[in-house]
């Protein structure tokens, strides 16, 4: 992440005022995301 984004700070979530959330943009459009995160948490899910 971008430790110094002026809208998430570093989280990758952006709080707008209404209390909604969503994710960061701009982090997303510098391509800031880890799309391989190791620590995946089970779904549960069965194919």
């Amino acid at each position: 992440m971008i430790d110094d984004c002026p809208k998430c700070h570093g989280t990758g979530i952006v709080k707008e005022k209404d209390g909604s959330v969503h994710t960061c943009w701009d982090c997303l459009q510098r391509g800031k995301f880890d799309v391989h995160s190791e620590n995946v948490p089970d779904s549960k899910i069965r194919v």
